[in-house]
C-alpha cells in the first residue's frame, strides 16, 4: 500500500482516558494531550485530526479497552494501525534507557514506531466481525477453562478413586453421570447392585461412552485406597456439575459462532474445511482472526502475523534464522497448532510432510512449526485463488 502520510498519531488507551500524540516526518511534536473515554472525548478528537490531513493513527490492541475508540476512527475513513504492545515494548528500548513511564510518552513513543515501521503494519480494515471476533474470545475462555475443571476433577479424583483415574477416561458422559451419583467409592458399596445396574441403564445415549459395568465399578470400589469422606463427595459432584454446565455452554455458544462465520464467510469456511482434518471450528476460528485474506500481500504476512515465523539475528557478516518471533496474534498461532495436530492424524498429504521434516532430523515440535508455515502458504494460495484443497497443486 503506497503512502504519503505527513502526521503519525500514536494513542495510548485505559479505561476512562486517552492519550494522544501527534508528530510530523522530523518526529516534531505537533501536538498532544489527553481526553476522555467518551463520546465529547471522541468529537473533540476528531475535529483535532481534522486539523491534520494524510495522516495515519496507531493504537495498542490493549484487550478490549481500544475497541469503541478504534471502531469510531474507522467509521470517520481514518487509516488506522492495530499493534501488537510487544512490538511497541521492544521498539521503545531501542530509542531510550530511561524507565520513566507515562501515558504521554508512551503515545509519543508509538507514533514514532508507526513513522519508522510503516513498511511493516498492517492497517486496520474495518469488518461486520467484531461482535464475532468477541464471541471467538469468549469460547476460547470457556474452552480454558473447561481444561481447568477438568485437571481439577482428575486432582481430586486421585484422592478419592485412584483406580478409576487409572483405568478409565473418567471425561465420558458416562462416567461424568456416575459420578454426578456415586461420586466415591464409598457411595457404590452402599447402594444395591440392582440400583447400580438401573443408573447404568439410564446413562446417555449420545456422547462419550465407556466400558466400565456395574461389577467392574464395584469390584474398583471394594478395592479402593481412596478417601471417601462427604467433604470430597461435594468436591467430585461440584466439578461435575461444572464441567457439564460449561460443557453445554460451549456448545451452544460454538453452533452461535459457526453460524455467525458462515454467515459471512461461506466460501471462505468451505475453501478451508476441504482439507481433510481440519473441522468447523477451527475454520471458523482461522476466519475470525484474519477477517480477509486480501489484508495480507504474500504468506510470509500471513505467518508473520500469526508469529510463526522465525526470529533473525545477524550482526555483521553473521546471519541466523531463531526460533518463532511470537510477535503476531497469539489465538492465531493457537489455532494453526490445534489444525497442524489434526492433519498429522488424518489428513495423508500433511502427514507426509511432518514425517520428512523428522526425518531431516528436527524435533516434533520444530516440525510441528514447519507443518503449520506449510499450512499457512496451502491456506493463503487457496483462498487467493478461489480453490478448494487438491494436493496436486501444492509441493511438498
Amino acid at each position: 500500500m503506497k503512502n504519503n502520510f505527513t502526521s503519525f498519531v500514536g494513542i495510548d488507551v485505559s479505561k476512562d482516558k486517552f492519550s494522544y500524540c501527534i508528530i510530523n516526518e522530523s518526529m516534531e511534536v505537533l501536538k498532544q494531550d489527553e481526553l476522555t473515554m467518551n463520546y465529547n472525548g471522541f468529537k473533540s478528537f476528531n475535529n483535532i485530526l481534522k486539523q491534520y490531513e494524510n495522516s495515519i493513527i496507531a493504537l495498542e490492541s490493549t484487550g478490549s479497552y481500544h475497541l469503541n475508540l478504534l471502531s469510531f476512527l474507522t467509521s470517520k475513513k481514518y487509516t488506522v494501525a492495530l499493534i501488537n504492545p510487544a512490538l511497541i515494548k521492544r521498539f521503545s528500548q531501542t530509542i531510550t534507557l530511561r524507565k520513566t513511564k507515562t501515558d504521554k510518552i508512551d503515545a509519543n513513543i508509538i507514533a514514532k514506531f508507526i513513522l519508522k515501521n510503516l513498511e511493516y503494519v498492517n492497517y486496520f480494515v474495518p469488518t461486520n466481525m467484531d461482535d464475532i471476533v468477541a464471541l471467538a474470545r469468549v469460547r476460547e475462555n470457556i474452552v480454558r477453562h473447561i481444561a481447568k475443571v477438568k485437571t481439577q476433577l482428575k486432582q481430586h479424583l486421585a484422592i478419592v478413586f485412584p483406580e478409576l483415574v487409572a483405568q478409565y477416561n473418567v471425561f465420558t458422559d458416562s462416567i461424568l453421570a456416575i459420578l454426578k451419583k456415586l461420586p466415591t467409592p464409598k457411595h457404590v458399596l452402599r447402594v444395591p447392585k440392582s440400583y447400580l445396574k438401573g443408573i447404568f441403564n439410564e446413562l446417555p445415549s449420545k456422547g462419550r461412552k465407556t466400558n466400565l459395568t456395574p461389577e467392574k465399578l464395584i469390584e474398583l470400589a471394594k478395592n479402593s485406597i481412596g478417601v471417601s469422606t462427604e467433604n470430597f463427595a461435594k468436591i467430585i459432584k461440584h466439578d461435575v456439575q461444572m464441567l457439564e454446565f460449561l460443557q453445554k455452554q460451549l456448545n451452544d455458544l460454538t453452533n452461535d459462532f459457526i453460524d455467525s462465520i458462515r454467515k459471512n464467510k461461506k466460501d471462505d469456511m468451505e475453501i478451508i474445511s476441504s482439507i481433510k482434518g481440519i473441522s468447523s471450528i477451527t475454520s471458523a476460528h482461522f476466519m475470525v482472526e484474519i477477517k480477509s485474506i486480501d489484508r495480507f500481500e504474500n504468506a510470509k504476512k500471513l505467518a508473520a502475523y500469526a508469529g510463526i515465523d522465525p526470529s533473525i539475528r545477524k550482526s555483521g557478516k553473521m546471519y541466523s534464522k531463531g526460533r518463532i518471533s511470537k510477535k503476531g496474534s497469539k489465538s492465531l498461532r493457537r489455532c494453526l497448532y490445534l489444525m497442524a495436530s489434526s492433519l498429522i492424524r488424518y489428513n495423508e498429504y500433511f502427514k507426509k510432510y511432518y514425517d520428512k521434516k523428522r526425518t531431516e532430523g528436527m524435533a516434533h515440535r520444530k516440525a510441528m512449526i514447519a507443518l503449520c508455515n506449510k499450512l499457512v502458504r496451502v491456506l493463503f494460495a487457496m483462498l487467493k485463488k478461489r480453490e478448494k484443497f487438491n494436493p496436486v497443486f501444492h509441493n511438498l
